[in-house]
Formats: C-alpha cells, structure tokens, sequence
C-alpha cells in the first residue's frame, strides 16, 4: 500500500503529523502562557481589592472606637455591647469619605467587651466591592474556639455566677520602702520583696485586692559637745601642729569622719586608725529576672548594706580599707578649760565647741510625733512605711447548670446584668461562643 504525499501549491512537501497536531499545540500555548498571565492578573487584582478593603476596615473600626468613647459609653462589662451607625461617623466627622474610596458607606459597627479588649463586629453595606455582604458568605455555626484570622467575627456571650464570700486579713506589719519591690503589682501597688510576712489566706480563696495604709515614723538623738570658758588663741582642729601654733590641747581630742571605702592600701600616720574588711557586689533579682546592683556594683563592706533587699551577691570578694584620723585643736598662750559632753552649757563654760560636736544612738522608731523633742539638741528624723492587707473572695460552686444568654439570664436572676454585676455577694462568670462570616 502507497504511503500518500501531500504538497502545498508551489509543490512542496507538506508535513502531515505537524498539521494534525496544530490544534493541540494551540491548546498548550494558550494554557501554558495566557492563561498564567490571566491567573496571576487576577491574583494581582484579589490581593489589591483584599488590601484596599482592609485599609477601609480599619478606617471604619477607629473611626467607631472614638466616635464610642466621646459620643457614647463603651461597654465595661464583659460581653455587653454598643452599636455604632456607620452613617454617623461621616455626618459627625470622625470618618472622611476620602477614607473610603469616597463613598459613604452604611451600616453598623458593633463594639462588644471581650476581656481586656473589643470586638469590632462589621455590617458595612453600600461600599461597592468592600460591602460585607458581597464579599463574605452566610455566617458560621457557633464555635466556643476564637476563629483567628477572620475578618468578620461575632461574639455571643453566656453568663453564669458564684455566691460570693468577701474577707480581709488583719494588717502585715510596717514596712520601709526600701523593702518593697521596685516593679507595681497586677494589683495596682509595690508589694515587699519579702512576702513571709504578709497574712496568710486560704487556699481555696482568691486575691481581687491588696490594700495599704502609709504611715510617718519618726525617730530621734540627742547633740552634744564639749563647752569651755574663755576664748583664747585657739586653731581649727588639726591632726598635725598648724604653723603658728605651739600647744596641743588634748582635751579636745576628737576623731574625723571616716574615709570612703577604698580598694588601695591608705598611708599610715601615727594618728591614724586604719581598717579593712571584705567587700562584695550586693544584688537582688527583680521581677523580671533581672539582677540588681546595691551601690551600682561597686564592692562593698556587708555592714553598709540591707541585705534584707539586696539578698544575694557575687563569688567575688576584694579587700577594702577605711581610716580616721586623731585631731586636736592647738593654741598659744591661756589653755581653756573643756567641760566634758553635755546637751547644755555647764556652769562656768558658756561657750560652745561647734566642732566637738558628737550624737547619741537613735532612739526606736515611733508611729507619732513626741512634741517633747524640741529642743535645740534634738534630732528628729521621718520616714515613710506601708503596711498591707488582703482583700480575698471564697467562691460556691456555678449556681446555674449551664450558661445563659444575657436575656436568659436577667429573667432567671430578676435582675440587670449592670446591677448584678455590682454586687458583693455574687461573681458574674462570662464565657463566649462566635461565629464568622465565611470568606
């Protein structure tokens, strides 16, 4: 059997398989190239109309949030709800037509209190592409799960309530603030560092409250000094003779301060007192976990600090040195006469040494001010101390068998949710369920 030939009109061979697969490459080019491009177009486009249309979401929603809190009242509790016109916003000016593709869209928005913060629940209509109801499906069966990364979602709460016992401890004692926390509490207050001694409560109980009561302590000590009787030709105090001056009188020996804690060894003298001791970094862990430092971390003696806050400290140790030295006052000519310490001016020396000056101990701390203490000599020093105590709940069993919704619920407790929720003796619980509108 003869194979047949085919050729054009000029007499060439024609190739008759290349023919019989035109249409099939045709299909191929068309799916392979235009259609791609349709698709990432209209990808492009999707995208484009998702992003412009949440731009206008998020218009309309902090439009409504300030519209609520300067026309209205939000909502504080739990589940409540206002409704917010979309039409008011633009009509008050607390939403621009510019702001969504100047069209003024309708509808409402509505704010409901879920926990610490609101659900935005939108019905926008009239706004072309970005109305609700074209671009989203018929809302979803109602979940107790929150639907994260929905665009639309409902909230529906239910409540239930407890009986309520309210108690207070007796008050903790007084504490100094260094030895509160530096960090406030979820209680709104700076709780001690050391809670050993705050009253116990119950197990079963519940904090709601820490409450404080800030009292002025006082304390006080007694000046004295050396008097003497006449005026003489007396230097300032010195440890060394002063040019000019011939005699040391010892009896207005006195010491100096001490020095400042230092790392080198200080130069010894023959009227100097020279110590050392062992010097650590002091710290305390805040609540953050972070170490805190006493004395910006430098090494120091234990005795310069409460280690009652600052609790803890570093492996390392270094040596450190502290000094006084002897001084005296030095004259020519007359030696006074030096009375030894007293408050007040001893008969026959009615002048006093400034420079003698000297304290006694402090006394206890006192919750009141003792007017007695007012004389010339007296030293008085205050400061402020808080002392705690704790508000706690006891709470029954779900009075209900299952929560309700708030119509439900008013009609079995023959009260408002506002005024129930305000009572003492009872503890709203409210749980949610939602639903989403289908994308």
């Amino acid at each position: 059997m003869k194979r047949m030939t085919y050729v054009d009109k000029d007499g060439n061979q024609i190739n008759q398989s290349f023919e019989n697969r035109k249409p099939l490459l045709k299909f191929f080019f068309v799916f392979g190239t235009i259609l791609p491009i349709v698709l990432i177009i209209l990808i492009i486009a999707t995208i484009f109309q998702n992003n412009h249309c949440k731009k206008t979401y998020e218009k309309i929603k902090e439009a409504a949030l300030i519209y609520a809190q300067n026309e209205m009242d939000l909502p504080e509790i739990e589940g409540e709800n206002i409704i917010v016109n979309i039409g008011s916003l633009y009509s008050e000016q607390y939403l621009k037509s510019s702001e969504t593709d100047n069209i003024l869209c309708s509808g409402t928005v509505k704010i409901t209190k879920y926990k610490d913060e609101y659900i935005y629940t939108l019905d926008v209509k009239n706004c072309n592409s970005c109305s609700t109801d074209r671009r989203f499906g018929n809302w979803s069966t109602l979940q107790t799960n929150f639907p994260k990364g929905k665009t639309v979602i409902d909230v529906i709460p239910y409540y239930n309530y407890y009986e309520r016992a309210i108690s207070t401890t007796k008050w903790s004692k007084y504490y100094d603030e260094d030895f509160l926390s530096d960090e406030i509490s979820e209680y709104g207050v700076r709780l001690p560092i050391d809670m050993t001694d705050i009253p116990q409560i119950p197990s079963e109980s519940n904090i709601f409250a820490y409450e404080t009561e800030d009292t002025t302590f006082f304390r006080y000590r007694n000046r004295s000094w050396k008097w003497y009787d006449i005026q003489g030709n007396y230097s300032s105090y010195s440890s060394e003779k002063p040019n000019g001056f011939e005699y040391k009188d010892e009896n207005t020996e006195k010491y100096s301060e001490w020095s400042e804690y230092l790392l080198n060894y200080p130069e010894e003298k023959s009227y100097r007192r020279i110590e050392q001791t062992s010097g650590y970094k002091y710290y305390y862990v805040n609540e953050k976990g972070e170490k805190v430092y006493f004395n910006n971390g430098k090494y120091t003696p234990k005795e310069e600090v409460n280690t009652e806050k600052y609790n803890e400290r570093d492996n390392e140790t270094a040596t450190l040195y502290h000094y006084r030295d002897k001084m005296w006052r030095w004259y020519n000519g007359q030696k006074r006469k030096y009375s030894s310490y007293s408050t007040v001016a001893p008969a026959g020396r009615p002048y006093k040494d400034a420079e003698t000056e000297t304290l006694s101990s402090w006394s206890s701390w006192e919750k009141a001010r003792n007017d007695r203490y007012t004389e010339e000599y007296m030293v008085e020093e205050n400061k402020l101390m808080t002392r705690f105590r704790i508000r706690y709940e006891i709470l029954s069993l779900k009075v209900l068998e299952e929560p309700l919704e708030k119509d439900e619920f008013e009609t079995k407790v023959n009260e408002e949710l506002q005024t129930f929720n305000e009572r003492e003796d009872v503890k709203l619980e409210t749980t949610y369920k939602f639903r989403y509108r289908k994308s």
